[in-house]
């Protein structure tokens, strides 16, 4: 009887070892469905803050918000827009017909005697993009979190993902077109009503204007608004969908701390030593980014008005602005241009805007060619400069900082053979200067913008602007390397000083000396260490 209930109180003490229920590995469709649906949830969460910000801007007067937002979703990854004036249709009569006429002899391609504008934009809303990248990689990785995957499973999500933004942007780009307004005024200054004012075009205007009043275009200020269409590049915007989720996809998996995933190879042995720093950077540059677009945006739907117009603007603009003032703070050439188009002179109605004036118009033209460095006194001056200086260099020292603590001794020796001292700061200065170099470079080259607005007559451009913003991203390159390097060995040292004060500091050397600071496991003075290993099972 008390053998019967001490192997009972036994069995009762066990504890009860249950099966563990290892997930199986999804199949390939799956696998693909899901990385699908990550790509689409990006798409609608990218159109979602598009269509935001174009109501904040109250763009809703101008055009439809469906189709400008689908625009802007695909300029986000990579496509641009061009537009052009929609024909009205020719006039009644014999206007109409003389209207025909004179167009055919002075090579027109129909649509009328009244100028027609066309204009073109490349520019990345990076604010959207930003948007949609971790929404991707937060739906494409909910499944890595759980569990390790294979490379099959991993390949297949991938391959779904990229085969449904392609599909999912083609559509989108197709789709995006439509018409918006803008004020008589445009017309005016792309004809040269700009120089007007400046004195000496005055004859080249008034003889545009009237040529415009002859052949049925409107001078006075109290002409109808121009409605023009807009259209989106499926090329290039089919391209760019596949290159952003290939890019967000491996930067996801080189800097996630969560998730660990079979890239194999020559990858798991460069990235203990590389992901540090750039999970470092992007990491800081997201927050640098989220938080203000946030808290803007917040604050401009509650509020409305010219707030909600600029909380437009941040939501979509915010990434850009950042880069380029990281970029300047490490030196990049920023420089904002504008070129005046001049008259082709092939046509003959050039030659008659000359003899009734409009030499001087060109000549005017030719002067107002600006181009603005953002480092110069003109444009933003030494307080903007010294400002980002300071901004990007507590940027990168903390991001050094952070990359030198979460990176492992074996993992920071140098590039090159150097066993010396400082030899672990060496390897972090080249391994973040590297980093910051590829990631300021490629910020630099998605902020830049350029656009053309030009005005046509008779099929030949008669007046316009070019503009862009570029930023010099050779330049970049070569100053983010500098700065990078810099950053990385001063963000080591303050690694190596904080550890050696936490060494040295009076409440660690106490603690060490004090009797009772004696670790757990250590066995008592004069006790045979094997008899306290033994019930633990180290024997």
């Amino acid at each position: 009887m008390t053998a019967s209930a001490s192997s009972s109180t036994t069995a009762r003490s066990r504890p009860v070892s249950r099966p563990v229920s290892v997930p199986l590995p999804d199949g390939p469709g799956a696998s693909a469905l899901e990385g699908a649906a990550a790509a689409l949830c990006a798409l609608v969460a990218m159109a979602a803050v598009a269509w935001l910000a174009l109501w904040l801007l109250g763009a809703g007067s101008a055009g439809s918000l469906g189709t400008m937002a689908m625009a802007l979703a695909a300029m986000a990854v990579g496509g641009s827009v061009s537009a052009g004036s929609v024909n009205s249709g020719g006039g009644t009569g014999g206007s109409g017909s003389m209207s025909s006429m004179l167009s055919g002899l002075f090579g027109g391609g129909g649509g009328g005697m009244s100028p027609s504008m066309s204009g073109a934009a490349d520019i990345a809303p990076l604010g959207v993009t930003v948007v949609g990248s971790v929404v991707l990689w937060l739906v494409f990785s909910r499944r890595l979190r759980q569990r390790p995957l294979t490379a099959r499973e991993l390949g297949a999500r991938a391959a779904g993902a990229g085969a449904a933004a392609l599909v999912a942007f083609v559509l989108v780009a197709t789709l995006a077109h439509g018409t918006f307004s803008l004020p008589a005024s445009a017309m005016s200054r792309g004809l040269g009503g700009g120089a007007q004012g400046a004195g000496a075009s005055g004859a080249g205007g008034g003889a545009m204007g009237a040529l415009g009043g002859m052949f049925g275009g409107s001078s006075s200020g109290a002409a109808q608004d121009t409605t023009m269409s807009y259209d989106v590049h499926v090329g290039a915007t089919a391209f760019g969908a596949l290159v952003w989720v290939a890019v967000v996809l491996a930067l996801g998996c080189l800097v996630s701390r969560r998730v660990r995933v079979p890239l194999g190879g020559a990858v798991d042995r460069v990235r203990p030593g590389w992901a540090p720093g750039l999970s470092a950077v992007v990491r800081t540059l997201l927050v640098l980014v989220v938080v203000p677009m946030a808290l803007v945006t917040f604050v401009g739907v509650v509020v409305g008005g010219r707030v909600g117009a600029v909380a437009g603007g941040v939501l979509l603009l915010a990434p850009n602005a950042l880069a380029v003032l990281l970029t300047l703070g490490v030196g990049a050439p920023w420089t904002a241009a504008t070129h005046p188009v001049q008259s082709q002179g092939g046509n003959p109605l050039a030659s008659l805007m000359g003899a009734l004036g409009g030499g001087g118009q060109q000549a005017t033209a030719r002067q107002q060619d600006r181009t603005e460095h953002l480092r110069s006194l003109s444009a933003g001056g030494w307080p903007l400069w010294l400002g980002a200086l300071m901004v990007t260099a507590v940027v990168l020292l903390v991001c050094a900082r952070a990359a030198a603590r979460n990176t492992a001794p074996a993992d920071a020796r140098p590039l090159h053979r150097y066993d010396g001292p400082l030899a672990r700061q060496l390897g972090t200065a080249e391994r973040f200067g590297v980093v910051t170099a590829v990631v300021l470079g490629t910020a630099a080259w998605l902020a830049g913008a350029s656009g053309h607005f030009g005005v046509s007559m008779f099929g030949s451009e008669m007046g316009g602007t070019r503009a862009e913003l570029s930023g010099g991203v050779l330049w970049t390159v070569v100053f983010g390397l500098l700065a990078g390097g810099v950053a990385g060995f001063l963000g080591s040292l303050l690694r190596t000083a904080d550890l050696y004060g936490g060494m040295t500091s009076p409440r660690r050397i106490l603690a060490r000396k004090s009797p009772s600071a004696a670790p757990s496991h250590a066995p008592a003075p004069g006790t045979d260490p094997g008899t306290l290993e033994a019930p633990l099972g180290n024997r």
